[in-house]
């Protein structure tokens, strides 16, 4: 799903290449760890170029660095096709950061380590909220109803029905430059025409926002330039939720470029 002006090879190629050199010229050579989103959420729902998490990993491992997959965002079946990002990308983290999912709204994070890294931590190791009943039994309960309920299924089927109709609004608005991402975790670019991509106006952009808010729909904010609606509903959500949201986005454009 990777945009740009290479092919997703070289683009994988090339922003490893980045990584070998912030190693090589901007530390003594070692590093600890490499952390990064499958896909970027507050980064814009950018999803990593195929290849270039495998290349990266390489680089940090030859620096005697380990590999943390985020999966804050991404975790716990969002995605649809996979559970967990890093899946997606082939390659399997010495660590995973996860949390939101995991407790539905209950303050709950988790870290999933290798043995490797667990046998290290042997002898020290703290943590100020750890072993909280409460937030346990929360998140057992979260992951049962993730399985139970087929949410990651639905998260497939609901996604492939939000991206269906986000590229029929992408056909006949200027102004989305582009729609990305993957299951229900996905991104629409507002730009000022489809053949420059360059950045929406700050202020046609909060109209939109604001008039999707008003609606009934809630949507994030991200990218560099903050011009890329983030998609993220709750795993939950049907049939009639995404017509609903597809139909607020529809007439907040349409409004908004009314009011320009």
């Amino acid at each position: 799903m990777y945009r740009g002006p290479w092919s997703a090879e070289e683009a994988a190629e090339k922003y490893a290449d980045q990584v070998k050199n912030t190693i090589d010229f901007n530390t003594p050579g070692g590093v600890a760890i490499f952390m990064a989103e499958p896909i970027q959420g507050v980064g814009g729902i950018n999803p990593m170029p195929k290849g270039f998490a495998n290349k990266a990993h390489e680089h940090v491992k030859n620096a005697g660095g380990l590999y943390l997959s985020d999966e804050v965002q991404t975790g716990f079946g969002r995605l649809g096709d996979h559970y967990w990002g890093f899946e997606q990308l082939g390659i399997k983290p010495d660590m995973i950061s996860m949390a939101k999912t995991i407790g539905n709204g209950f303050p709950l994070a988790a870290v999933a380590c290798s043995k490797e890294v667990c046998d290290s931590l042997n002898k020290i190791t703290f943590s100020t909220y750890s072993a909280n009943p409460l937030a346990i039994a929360a998140g057992r309960e979260c992951l049962r109803v993730i399985d139970d309920e087929g949410m990651q299924e639905n998260c497939k089927l609901r996604g492939e029905q939000f991206m269906k109709g986000l590229k029929e609004l992408q056909s006949r608005y200027e102004q989305i430059g582009d729609v990305r991402g993957q299951g229900l975790m996905i991104g629409v670019e507002l730009v000022r025409d489809k053949e420059s991509k360059i950045p929406i106006e700050p202020e046609f952009f909060a109209d939109v926002f604001e008039r999707t808010k008003d609606y009934g729909i809630l949507l994030g904010k991200g990218g560099r330039f903050g011009n890329t609606l983030r998609i993220q509903p709750p795993m939950c959500v049907n049939e009639d939720d995404i017509n609903f949201a597809l139909d607020v986005l529809d007439i907040s454009l349409n409004e908004a470029n009314k009011a320009r």
